[in-house]
């Protein structure tokens, strides 16, 4: 009885706690969770939230980080700063790690010669943690310098929770001395799974190439000896988590983080973006990102509320000096909305543009045909989960136009309409 009893009370806790806080408890159903300290899902294109579990708490990220570093590496060459075909040099120091067999590498020899090309594929296939330093040394002359640069990067993306050390992900137990200043002998690179998504939205987005590199279950570097390197990531064709349709992005482990991966599958012409952290040991990461890629596909689905033409929730607004009283408003694209499958509480709201209309919100004539006149907002009444930013909230609206050419009355109509207080 006293077990029942303080399983009872243990519930009601529970329950209460998700009253209290319904944004950061399970965003599923109670029969679905995910065993690690952190989930998250979320649509690339729009943003949209699909899944939450303590998405706001920063965690250890581990080699997740060198996603941050890809994007500057990326930027760099688009600025023409470097090429693809230099070569990265490489010291002493990373040689030495890169051959520590406790540490994710590619080992370096005297004699080889790493292009920018070659580091960044060891980077994001095999994690090889030299060969990013030697990247973030490259670009920022060193290690630390880099990694202030990564913290502006980020900043610029409105991400705020970061706290970084290293360019790789390695924690600074495993740097030696050179640790970034004010950081302590044990830290290492943190940030929430929210804020990791947003990193692999943005590199996704601004660099689709990078799924050229991340998609490959092996490929070759060093042209001269044709180096074969393997993907750490257990999901791609051919390995033992293989998931049609997945092909990113970034797998990390320390002792801090656990077994952690950020994920990415399309499927259906829509693509998702997924981070589980600190796995609990029991479980595989690529099955915890399986079961987290297939619940949130099976369980939501992005629906075309209104299509291209449909008339407005408003319908009409009224004319000021126009041949007729009303005028039809449509809308000049498709309307969609993600919704859970067995949610049916969609809302529709028109919201007018009061630049484009009079002071009593009248659409003054002429005007022709596709002038916008206000917006058309859907939204899931009963949705919690919001979206990755503000900025993501802009695509659940359409504008509003005129769906016709609006002509100005004659000059007898309008007196008839002004006398009769139209």
């Amino acid at each position: 009885m006293k077990q029942a009893k303080h399983r009872l009370n243990h519930v009601i806790l529970i329950i209460t706690m998700f009253m209290l806080f319904p944004i950061k408890v399970l965003s599923a159903e109670d029969n679905f969770s995910v065993p690690a300290s952190a989930a998250f899902a979320v649509d690339f294109n729009t943003g949209k939230v699909l899944y939450n579990q303590n998405a706001d708490e920063p965690l250890g990220i581990a080699s997740m980080t060198k996603l941050i570093t890809a994007y500057i590496v990326y930027e760099e060459v688009e600025k023409g700063n470097i090429a693809w075909t230099d070569t990265v040099p490489i010291s002493d120091k990373l040689k030495k790690m890169s051959k520590d067999p406790d540490l994710s590498n590619v080992p370096i020899e005297d004699d080889q010669v790493y292009t920018v090309k070659d580091a960044l594929d060891a980077s994001i296939i095999s994690s090889a943690n030299s060969l990013t330093s030697a990247l973030a040394e490259y670009i920022s002359g060193t290690e630390i310098k880099f990694v202030d640069r990564m913290y502006e990067q980020l900043k610029s993306w409105g991400i705020t929770d970061a706290y970084l050390v290293t360019a790789s992900g390695l924690g600074n137990e495993d740097m030696g001395k050179d640790i970034y200043p004010g950081s302590g002998k044990k830290d290492e690179n943190k940030l929430s799974a929210r804020s990791m998504a947003i990193v692999a939205q943005h590199l996704i987005s601004d660099y689709p190439e990078v799924l050229d590199i991340s998609s490959q279950p092996s490929t070759t570097i060093l042209k001269d000896e044709e180096v074969e390197i393997w993907n750490s990531n257990d999901m791609l064709p051919g390995f033992d988590y293989y998931t049609e349709g997945v092909d990113g992005l970034k797998t990390g482990t320390t002792p801090l983080a656990g077994a952690c991966f950020v994920g990415t599958i399309s499927r259906d012409n829509q693509r998702i973006i997924t981070v589980v952290m600190d796995v609990e040991e029991e479980y595989n990461r690529f099955q915890v990102t399986a079961d987290l890629m297939n619940y949130t596909l099976d369980n939501w689905t992005y629906k075309t509320i209104l299509k291209k033409g449909d008339l407005s929730s408003q319908k009409t607004l009224p004319t000021h000096y126009g041949k007729q009283k009303d005028v039809d408003i449509i809308l000049a694209e498709d309307l969609s909305v993600w919704t859970k499958n067995d949610n049916k509480n969609i809302k529709l709201f028109f919201e007018t543009d009061k630049k484009q209309l009079t002071k009593k919100e009248q659409v003054a004539a002429p005007k022709e045909k596709g002038y916008i006149v206000g917006k058309e907002y859907a939204f899931n009444a009963d949705d919690k989960l919001g979206y990755l930013t503000k900025e993501d909230e802009k695509h659940d609206v359409v504008d509003v136009v005129l769906k016709t050419n609006l002509e100005k009355a004659n000059i007898f109509v309008r007196f008839w309409n002004y006398i009769t207080q139209r």
